[in-house]
């Protein structure tokens, strides 16, 4: 199945959407058996006052001639009024109102006590509710048919669904609202942990807060606790690197002093070797010594820092690094992983400058670039794709540049940016230039380990 274009899954939205149908539904549900009840109420009244009116009618009855013996209300005398009466069983013919004009009623034989209502049509398409009783009456079994007209009565019951239906529409608009806004003021503490996080991964704090609601806080004091054991894991793997390169210096001497006394060459050449690797890294965990797992690099400070740092350790060479700056305060980059990238080109560039050297930082709309040149000797333009491939080392058989580029390489392939080598115009010497691409939300990159 493809979820190519699905929208992400909001909770705000998603108990906003549930929520409101739930308010709407309810609602509507309410409206529509209220309508009901107060139907099923209207037809209880009417066949009440019906029922009144036909024992109205026995009462008024003569059982003898079968008429009535009293007046009638003015409506049963009125043509097509809308009450109408019929009785049957009287022994002379049926008594029908004055009312029903030429019209006629479906009448129904009712035992006596039994009695039936129903709907009809009636004339000039009234709507009738129509009642059927059967009733005895000095031996005889009388059927009375009484109807209404209820024409008006469901015209008014329609008026108060449309009316009562508008209201509950309303009503949910308005629930909806307030609803929104209560979830709304609720998420705001969980847009607290969001915040907590972007300055996290800003570098302007080093944990999420705890003033979050209850249900979150087992979630942030798991994400602390990762953080405090990542952060501990990586100044551990830093210090025990600091540590193997000052415990090797020792055994390494006495091999190199070890081939020197017997003129053994192969001895020698490769104990050199392995203490230019091990001076290197120590000058490399000083470099990288200040940064911070987990926080962003400010090129403005983090560069100059940088940089006397590095005159500190060149200092026989009496070296001038000049940098040139056009960076915000802060980049969406990791301190930790561009300290080791600068430092790695840093190192380089003085090995072989002469005098000078020049960093330049750049940002871009949405890359950064640091550019590092020198005025040394530089390097063939023929070899300069094999710098970064791991193993090179020009800087120990001729003169070049490539222990610590692949390091760079790595650091700046896992942001997806690209690396070009290459003679600098400035100074004449050699000229590297990583350009990373800035994302609006950073994820910090596993560090590029040697």
């Amino acid at each position: 199945m493809s979820f190519a274009g699905r929208q992400p899954a909001s909770l705000e939205r998603s108990l906003n959407r549930t929520l409101g149908t739930l308010v709407l539904v309810s609602l509507v549900v309410i409206t529509l058996a209220g309508t009901w009840i107060g139907r099923q109420a209207m037809e209880q009244f009417v066949a009440s006052r019906l029922a009144h009116d036909a024992e109205a009618l026995m009462a008024a009855l003569n059982p003898e001639t079968g008429q009535l013996s009293r007046s009638l209300p003015p409506v049963y005398n009125q043509p097509l009024s809308g009450h109408y009466f019929i009785i049957r069983g009287t022994g002379s013919g049926p008594v029908r109102s004055r009312s029903l004009w030429d019209a006629d009623l479906e009448t129904f034989d009712a035992a006596p006590g039994e009695s039936k209502a129903a709907f009809a049509d009636g004339p000039q398409g009234q709507t009738l509710f129509v009642w059927h009783a059967g009733y005895e009456l000095h031996g005889r079994q009388i059927s009375v048919t009484m109807a209404e007209d209820i024409a008006p009565l469901l015209l008014a019951l329609k008026r108060f669904l449309i009316a009562a239906l508008v209201a509950a529409l309303a009503a949910a608009a308005l629930m909806y609202w307030l609803q929104k806004r209560i979830l709304r003021r609720g998420f705001e503490q969980i847009d607290a942990v969001r915040e907590d996080v972007r300055r996290l991964s800003l570098g302007e704090s080093g944990e999420l807060g705890s003033d979050v609601p209850e249900e979150v806080k087992p979630l942030v004091a798991e994400f602390n606790t990762l953080i405090t054991a990542w952060r501990g894991h990586l100044q551990r793997s830093r210090n025990a690197m600091g540590n193997l390169a000052h415990a090797l210096k020792s055994p390494l001497q006495v091999l190199l002093q070890h081939g020197n006394d017997r003129q053994d060459e192969t001895i020698t050449v490769q104990s050199e070797r392995m203490r230019q690797i091990i001076d290197r890294e120590l000058r490399q965990a000083r470099l990288a010594g200040n940064a911070h797992a987990g926080q962003r690099f400010v090129p403005t400070t983090d560069i100059p820092d940088l940089v006397e740092l590095l005159s500190s350790l060149y200092r026989d060479k009496a070296l001038v690094v000049d940098t040139e700056i056009d960076a915000p305060g802060t980049v969406s980059l990791d301190q930790e992983d561009m300290l080791e990238l600068l430092g790695n080109l840093l190192d380089n560039a003085a090995k072989w400058a002469t005098r000078r050297i020049l960093v330049t930082a750049t940002m871009g709309e949405k890359s950064f670039s640091i550019t590092v040149e020198d005025d040394g000797p530089g390097t063939d333009p023929s070899v300069t794709h094999e710098l970064p491939a791991r193993g090179a080392r020009f800087d120990e058989t001729t003169p070049g540049y490539g222990l610590g580029l692949s390091i760079v390489c790595d650091i700046v392939g896992l942001y997806g940016g690209q690396v070009t080598f290459g003679g600098s115009d400035r100074l004449g010497g050699f000229c590297a230039r990583a350009q990373l691409p800035i994302r609006s939300t950073p994820a910090r990159p596993v560090s590029a380990k040697r």
